[in-house]
This record gives C-alpha cells, sequence and structure tokens, in this order.
C-alpha cells in the first residue's frame, strides 16, 4: 500500500495544481493522499475523496484509489484543517486516515497543533491508523525558534501511539518545505502510523526532484506499507 503526504500549494502554485495532480495520479499512483492546499477534480471510476474548504475552493482532502472512503467526523474547532475517514485496508481491517494541515494562529503552531492530535487520539484510541499532513513543525524548528513547542511536540509524539515513519529509516530530518526566501531546511511534511502496524512499514522517504519541486513548495513523503 502507497501512502503519501503532499501539500500541492493551491495558494502559491495554482498554476501547476492540475501539473501537480497529473503527477499524483500517473507518476507517484498512491493508495492513499493525505492532501493540503487542494482544490478538488472530476473523479475517476476507482477515485474517492472526501474535502474540507479552508478558502476559495482549496482546502484538505483525503484521496485514495480502489477504497471506498467513509468519513469520521472529529470534534475538532480547527474547521477544514482536518480531515479523517475510516477505510479497509488491504489486510481487510478498518483503519482510520486523517489528513492535517496545521494552522498557524498569531504566528504560532502551538498549541494548535497539539490540540489537534490530542483530539485525533481520542477518536481513533485502539484502532490502526495513517495520520500526516503539513502539520508546520519540524525537529529543527526547536533550534530555531526554542521553547515554542515544537521540541516538546515531538518528544511526546515519540512515546505516543504515533509512530513515525520517516523517522524509522532516516536519523536525521529530510527538507520538503522550499519557498522562497525561507532560510531554513525545514521537513514540514510528516507520516505516522499507530503502533501496531509500525513493523508494516517498509520505507518512507521524501520524493524530492526536479519535478516535485517545481509544482508546489513542498514536495511528498512517500511510504510504502505491507498490509
Amino acid at each position: 500500500m502507497k501512502v503519501i503526504t503532499w501539500n500541492l500549494g493551491f495558494w502559491q502554485h495554482k498554476s501547476n495544481h492540475e501539473k501537480a495532480w497529473l503527477y499524483l495520479r500517473e507518476q507517484i499512483k498512491p493508495d492513499l493522499a493525505l492532501l493540503q492546499e487542494v482544490k478538488p477534480i472530476e473523479l475517476r471510476d476507482n477515485e474517492c475523496m472526501l474535502f474540507r474548504q479552508i478558502i476559495q475552493n482549496w482546502g484538505t482532502a483525503l484521496y485514495t484509489r480502489n477504497m471506498p472512503l467513509k468519513e469520521l467526523i472529529l470534534p475538532t474547532k480547527y474547521s477544514g484543517r482536518t480531515i479523517a475517514a475510516t477505510l479497509k485496508i488491504p489486510d481487510g481491517r478498518e483503519a482510520t486516515a486523517v489528513s492535517i494541515h496545521a494552522p498557524i494562529i498569531n504566528g504560532r503552531v502551538f498549541p494548535y497543533l497539539s490540540e489537534i492530535f490530542e483530539e485525533i487520539e481520542k477518536a481513533i484510541s485502539g484502532k490502526p491508523f495513517i495520520v500526516g499532513g503539513d502539520l508546520n513543525t519540524a525537529r529543527l524548528a526547536e533550534k530555531v525558534w526554542p521553547r515554542h513547542g515544537h521540541g516538546p511536540f515531538f518528544e511526546r509524539m515519540a512515546q505516543s501511539t504515533f509512530f513515525d515513519c520517516h523517522r524509522k529509516f532516516h536519523d536525521n530530518e529530510e527538507q520538503t518545505f522550499f519557498r522562497n526566501g525561507s532560510k531554513y531546511p525545514f521537513q514540514d511534511d510528516h507520516l505516522f502510523v499507530s503502533r501496531d502496524l509500525a513493523a508494516c512499514v517498509k520505507s518512507c522517504n521524501v520524493l524530492d526532484n526536479k519535478i516535485t519541486r517545481s509544482l508546489s513548495d513542498h514536495i511528498p513523503v512517500v511510504a510504502e506499507i505491507n498490509i
């Protein structure tokens, strides 16, 4: 099962949005995509999509191929910033998928992102899950902006039921955010699975190439999960 998270950058890269969708569909070909800053498209017969608008017809979405989605309403006050659904994963079990686009309010992502993860954890406790998105945080951010909540967030995640797919294979973060003027190589985009799926994660990499760099100010994180 191929899973990706990708901020398609509609706000900054509207002219490339159709190309980004084409690359996602024809080249990456994910079974499940957690998408942010995305505008809905016309679906093909084997596709399913759930979408929450943030502003001007773009927002946060879940996209699947050959896997129906049933929306799960989370008790969150951050409308448009999260969307969740249940789906049947290939091994036959029911799992929960959540796409997140972390809000930045008054220049801060915390405590808002922590609140979102607390809400998710309560809603899906004890069930297999795949959660991720553009979290607007990175371990490096603790060094750049100490005491703003970035370090404690990742420390908490390491002790929680959320298993960091990328961290399983890489000692260091990889840059996923490339906006002009950004001084630091932040990995803002992250994928987590429930601890019971950790052994099933066979790879997780940042898809960094000339094409993905040209389509958005974020690049995808791609995981292969054998379930």
